[in-house]
């Protein structure tokens, strides 16, 4: 194998992993509205943002995952925290 295949496979490789992480990111962000789905309650849609990191937390995510996946939910406007410590889903 030629130092320039090498190099080729190599950078593919990264490329792919690349890939990986970020459909892994975005599968668990789908996780994370799913739990904030299943917990939403009432005609005001609004959750705990300690009953979606306790549930959260019981699937895997580590506590630093559900803080920035909430933060990249708020800023995406899929969510908002509508007063202190509860998260209420856009319409």
């Amino acid at each position: 194998m030629a130092a320039s295949d090498f190099d080729e496979l190599m950078r593919y490789q990264n490329l792919m992993q690349k890939r990986l992480k970020k459909e892994s990111k975005i599968d668990k962000k789908i996780e994370l509205m799913s739990i904030i789905n299943q917990l939403t309650t009432g005609p005001g849609n609004l959750v705990q943002k300690e009953n979606i990191i306790l549930e959260a937390s019981s699937r895997g995510f580590s506590n630093n995952e559900i803080e920035n996946y909430l933060i990249d939910l708020i800023n995406s406007n899929i969510i908002f925290e509508s007063s202190p410590g509860y998260i209420k889903k856009r319409r």
